[in-house]
């Protein structure tokens, strides 16, 4: 039965091999089919995974612990408090890469010129260094520093809205944790750019220390806390543990989907888009190997017929055209996930907006503005999956050749010879 399974092999080797042209323009076929998916799959996920990842860091983290009703009506008097001890804790799971502390204050700031309704954020600045893109993104003046009392760093949008440049004061009018209106006058130290629009015009971070001040919070009370995670994708289970582990009655972990619906439900439409595409290819690339594997099959039904009458089996031959699939399958698709690897390589580093044109600000995701940079995310299981598919895709194509050699007419196949 070994040496039977060899010859086979060795016959079905040599017959993909009778029309090169054919059997080349079906490898060719298959090598577009997987490559091009996978090229566009590490673009898109290295552009998704870019854009979690800045997002998390600038607001709170991939996953947030907040009060239990924070999410349905965040305002100033729910927070958690605490949490000097939950934020120890947390940082010693060696899943945890860090954590922010952050205490949101939703209000409106005042010029001579005008109000704007805004998002501060009070966060420690010695950390958001590390761990935010904010600080980078810095255009004018300087970021925050430990302790700055009253200064604060806005949107480039923002500060010609309000008609304030550095050094200039503006009056933030809010609520604090007793429901009572508050002001406090702050003083500009540093103007950034994000190319988000709704950031660029309604954001603004100041020391966590005068945010707790203007809300009448203590130094163990927060709004939120960020924790920055290895694997932001795989964290239900880990969600699970830190609930059962850490969180108090009024407090809860949730994922940054949760946080981030829009940009959750954007990436997954966007995904969804692409595995529209990837449908597309493949039926194409089916229907061309189809049409390859089936003229083979019918050019060969004599031989089949003959081969049958010399006391061949059936199975023997369906081995054949079956082990035939196999090969192709074999060759095309390891190079063509090497052609979608190379080509992601080959962009990497390239500005998309150079490519497709356009402006940065418009390439924006749930409000968040994306990193045009093109940085490919090569993600090996991914790869494996795209190409396996394939693979098994094309081995479909046997059936139709296996069907009709059972049905073949040994009779009337050498009488039409």
């Amino acid at each position: 039965m070994r040496s039977n399974l060899l010859l086979i092999s060795k016959i079905g080797w040599r017959s993909i091999w009778r029309n090169k042209r054919r059997t080349l323009i079906s490898l060719f076929s298959i090598v577009i089919g997987t490559g091009i998916p996978i090229f566009f799959v590490c673009i898109a996920w290295g552009f998704y995974a870019g854009l979690i990842d800045d997002v998390a860091r600038l607001m709170s983290g991939h996953i947030t612990y907040e009060h239990v009703e924070y999410r349905n009506s965040p305002s100033n008097d729910l927070w958690v408090d605490d949490i000097q001890k939950i934020d120890q804790t947390l940082n010693n799971n060696s899943e945890i890469l860090t954590t922010k502390q952050i205490v949101n204050l939703q209000g409106v700031a005042h010029t001579a010129k005008g109000s704007v309704g805004i998002s501060l954020m009070g966060v420690e600045p010695e950390k958001e260094i590390t761990i935010s893109f904010l600080p980078e993104s810095i255009i004018e003046g300087k970021y925050l520093s430990k302790g700055d009392e009253r200064w604060v760093v806005v949107g480039q949008k923002l500060a010609k809205n309000l008609n304030i440049d550095i050094g200039k004061k503006f009056v933030f009018t809010t609520n604090n944790v007793d429901g009572e209106l508050t002001e406090e006058l702050f003083r500009v130290k540093g103007v950034f750019k994000t190319g988000s629009k709704e950031i660029d015009g309604h954001f603004v971070q100041s020391d966590i220390g005068i945010a707790r001040k203007v809300a009448g919070l203590s130094n163990d009370d927060v709004s939120q806390l960020g924790i920055i995670v290895k694997n932001p994708d795989n964290h239900e289970n880990f969600i699970k543990d830190l609930q059962k582990s850490v969180a108090k009655n009024s407090g809860v972990f949730l994922s940054w989907q949760k946080i981030m619906p829009d940009v959750a439900t954007t990436i997954r439409m966007d995904r969804t888009a692409i595995s529209s595409f990837m449908t597309m290819l493949v039926v194409i690339v089916l229907f061309t190997m189809f049409s390859t594997i089936l003229m083979s099959a019918l050019e060969r039904k004599r031989e089949f017929a003959s081969l049958l009458a010399l006391g061949t089996q059936q199975i023997e031959l369906k081995i054949q055209i079956f082990l035939e699939t196999i090969f192709f399958g074999l060759i095309a698709c390891p190079l063509g996930a090497l052609l979608g690897i190379s080509l992601a390589k080959w962009v990497e580093g390239y500005d998309m907006m150079d490519v497709v044109g356009g402006k940065t600000e418009d390439m924006t995701v749930g409000g968040f503005g994306m990193d045009t940079i093109i940085t490919p995310l090569f993600s090996l299981p991914l790869i494996l999956q795209i190409s396996i598919f394939f693979f098994f895709a094309v081995q479909l194509l046997s059936i139709l050749p296996i069907y009709l050699i059972s049905r073949i007419s040994i009779t009337d196949e050498l009488r039409s010879a």
